[in-house]
């Protein structure tokens, strides 16, 4: 590597001298052995100041990074909203000034093998000032151009980015030439394992030498596009300032970006950004997040691997250091935990063949030409001694395991401080209070038992608030759906929630509505409540937030949905409000919220709206039926409550007003009298009669016949089971029919019928039966034995054979 800089020194490129004023240290993000260098080069060279590549707004989150009970990963989240439009392009561009403006987030994560993080730990400890020199957020997202780097559609929400070093065309043919299969396979090999065993100028003249070799071979026009000339423009003003006052300053810089700090281009002037549109905020992180085969391009692949390989070379003796030994035991280490955790799930693995895949991980690295084995010498290992058999979706559960633990799915931790928001802080003791895990990345699952435990209800208020705000961290599986109007015969809920980076920074996002989730989610309510425009969006609102426990607002909540029902002539609208307002009305006792607001008025001030325009949904269209059919059956289910029996009355009158209609839509006919008969079985009359209207009636009438019994059994099926009468009169319908007919009644035919159980089908079916053929059992079929199948199939066997011997198709 000394060589390739076409017969130059990479010390004549990029000088490194410890009697340098400014003297500058070249890294890899997430890189143990550029980490490991880097503390060295501190202690030689004693800086009197560090100054690290990262957004320079973020300085005073110095302190809390260097804080012995910060625990990586953690990370830095950088937001921006571009309130002025400062990143709108002429094309883009709005003069609306009521269009939604553009949100931008990032992060800028922190491993314990973050050359950047040992930096900042390193001038803590020596008593020196650090510095982020780096362009803040919102101004690399200006220098940068629409759809590049930060910019770019889909890219993985990361400050800083390596790719530089590897997506290119020559530096695969490096890996080629080398007989690597990755470049981080290339890299592990030529800077890890070897960098260890390396001298402190040694490692950096190869560094130097890589990182030039990318720079030589990236175009201008791709740097100046992706921000990042104006980026190195921003980190040399500040380089030059350092140097003028003080007497030696180290620069910790990705390494592609050295040549360009040493040579860099006038800085440019961009608009100025209102200091309230972006903000930098520290968050917890996860090795999964930072996982760089699970897309974020600035990392290393396998942290948690590359995390114990720093920590075994923090806790070897500095006399007695063995770069070998080091990589050596870690990989052994793995070895070991893969092979107990495929042992708990079940997997015939021995200790003997843990000590095969050891054997052979050295023998590869030997072969490799390799100091020790290390990720790639391990999983190849693991292929070879912990699949047993084919490696195939079935076989690979070792590579798997492997995986996941090599990634961890840790999380983070940040000292406590005032500069975490305090509704990320509030969440966090939320999930304490109730034991719900966050310090993990792996799906968690909780079951709570609503109704019979107090502590159990405040849980799933909070896991309501939680989806409430949109955060992403909980999602209900089982239980009574409420806003569904589904499942209130359960009296347990079952939730799924996993932790993620975006959950606490959506916090962040967040974080201006309250100092606690349960602030945040009232003064989110009172918004969206405010700007509701119907009266089924706001009751939807209210029973929301009797689930999430928020009651203080319900007086005024209620008020606002009264204001909605009287103005809201959407039938949909109220329809979704009556059901929203009886699920709250019924289930506000069970759920300890009774008294909160006045759910009995509201749903009566509901109810009659809905009985005004009831009468002319007769005139609905096949689509807008079955709402309305699902709203007149829930109003016939309100009434028989005692508190609503009263409305009965006004409610069957509705229901003969609709019925009486001519024409009115057929599900629709059927309903009503379905219900009415529901009622007073006095009905039964004029359901003959309209049942004959429709058999004796035109073709288009008999074609109509389906819906009208679709709507009848829908309210009132009971007629078919208790009338022989009745069932002749459907049994004459179809056989009237043309097959013609027939097929393109029989959707709506399955569908009237599907609202009876298997039961009462074979009751039907036999009684049909009897009208026709006199014998109850002719459509009915037995079973047949498992022998009497597996013979047959014996037979079916047998004959295909005897058919490809004669060649019969």
């Amino acid at each position: 590597m000394d060589q390739i800089l076409r017969g130059k020194e990479p010390s004549e490129v990029i000088p490194f001298g410890w009697e340098d004023p400014v003297l500058y240290y070249p890294v890899r993000h997430h890189s143990p052995a550029c980490a490991w260098h880097l503390q060295r080069v501190i202690r030689r060279y004693r800086p009197d100041c560090i100054l690290i590549e990262g957004p320079e707004d973020a300085g005073p989150l110095l302190p809390l990074l260097a804080d012995p009970l910060t625990q990586a990963p953690v990370a830095l989240y950088c937001s921006y909203r571009d309130d002025t439009r400062l990143l709108e392009t002429p094309e883009e561009g709005n003069d609306d000034p009521a269009a939604p403006v553009g949100t931008y987030a990032c992060y800028y994560p922190f491993l314990d093998q973050s050359p950047e993080l040992a930096a900042i730990r390193a001038a803590a400890a020596l008593g020196v000032p650090a510095q982020f020199i780096d362009l803040p957020y919102a101004e690399n997202l200006l220098a940068t151009r629409a759809g590049r780097a930060l910019r770019q559609e889909g890219r993985p929400e990361n400050y800083l980015n390596d790719h530089y070093l590897w997506q290119n065309a020559f530096w695969q043919r490096v890996c080629e030439k080398t007989g690597m299969r990755s470049f981080e396979e290339f890299w592990e090999k030529y800077y890890e394992t070897a960098g260890f065993a390396m001298s402190d100028e040694a490692f950096v003249r190869q560094m130097n030498a890589w990182c030039v070799l990318a720079r030589q071979a990236t175009p201008q026009e791709e740097m100046e596009a992706d921000g990042c000339l104006a980026r190195e423009a921003r980190m040399a003003v500040r380089i030059a300032a350092a140097a003028a006052r003080y007497q030696r300053v180290l620069v910790v810089a990705g390494g592609f970006h050295l040549w360009g700090l040493m040579h860099p281009r006038p800085e440019q002037t961009r608009p100025a950004v209102p200091a309230d549109s972006q903000a930098v905020y520290p968050v917890r992180f996860s090795f999964e997040a930072a996982d760089a085969l699970s897309g974020y391009a600035s990392g290393m692949p396998a942290p948690a691997f590359y995390t114990a390989v720093w920590q075994a070379a923090q806790a070897a003796p500095a006399d007695a250091f063995d770069p070998a030994a080091l990589w050596d035991q870690t990989v052994l280490g793995f070895l070991v935990k893969c092979g107990r955790r495929l042992r708990r799930e079940g997997e015939v693995l021995s200790a003997f063949d843990e000590m095969c895949a050891m054997q052979q991980a050295r023998g590869l690295a030997a072969l490799r030409d390799k100091k020790a084995p290390g990720l790639y010498e391990m999983q190849d290992a693991v292929l070879s001694s912990f699949v047993k058999g084919e490696a195939n979706l079935s076989g690979c559960q070792p590579l798997r395991v492997l995986r996941q633990l090599t990634t961890g799915n840790g999380v983070g931790q940040l000292a406590p401080n005032s500069l975490v928001p305090p509704l990320v802080q509030d969440f966090q003791a939320q999930c304490r209070r109730y034991r719900i895990r966050s310090d993990k990345t792996s799906l968690q699952e909780l079951t709570l038992e609503i109704f019979a435990k107090p502590a159990h209800r405040g849980a799933s208020r909070f896991l309501y608030q939680t989806e409430f705000l949109g955060c992403g961290f909980a999602r209900r599986t089982k239980g009574p759906d409420l806003r569904r109007n589904k499942d209130k015969n359960l009296i347990r809920e079952s939730w799924e929630y996993r932790w993620t980076a975006s959950v606490e920074a959506a916090l962040v996002e967040r974080s201006v509505a309250g100092s606690t989730v349960r602030e945040a989610c009232a003064r989110e309510l009172r918004q969206r409540m405010a700007r509701a425009g119907r009266a089924g969006e706001g009751a939807d609102l209210l029973l929301q937030g009797f689930l999430m426990g928020i009651g203080e607002d319900a007086g005024s909540f209620a008020r606002r949905l009264e204001e909605l029902l009287l103005g809201d002539g959407d039938f949909s609208s109220l329809c979704q409000a009556c059901r929203a307002l009886a699920s709250l009305e019924e289930w506000q006792v069970q759920y300890g919220e009774a008294g909160r607001c006045d759910a009995a008025g509201l749903l009566g001030r509901c109810f009659d709206r809905i009985l005004q325009l009831l009468p002319a949904m007769g005139a609905a269209d096949d689509r807008g039926a079955p709402e309305v059919q699902r709203c007149c059956l829930l109003l016939y289910q309100i009434t028989q409550r005692d508190a609503f029996a009263g409305m009965r009355p006004r409610l069957l009158a509705a229901l003969e007003e609709l019925a009486g209609q001519n024409p009115v839509q057929p599900a629709l006919h059927g309903t009503a009298l379905g219900l009415l008969y529901g009622a007073d079985p006095g009905w039964k009359a004029r359901i003959d009669t309209a049942l004959r209207g429709y058999l004796q009636g035109t073709r288009g009438m008999m074609l109509a016949s389906a819906a009208f019994l679709q709507g009848l059994f829908y309210t009132a099926k009971d007629l078919l089971l208790v009338d022989p009468g009745f069932l002749k009169q459907v049994d004459g319908l179809l056989c009237a029919l043309s097959d013609q007919d027939f097929d393109a009644l029989l959707p709506e035919l399955r569908l009237a019928f599907s609202y009876f159980v298997p039961m009462e089908t074979d009751r039907i079916a036999r009684q049909a039966a009897a009208l026709h053929r006199g014998a109850a059992g002719t459509l009915r079929q037995a079973g047949i034995s498992p022998a009497e199948y597996s013979r047959n199939e014996q037979v079916d066997a047998w004959a295909a054979a005897r058919l490809a011997e004669e060649a019969i198709p």
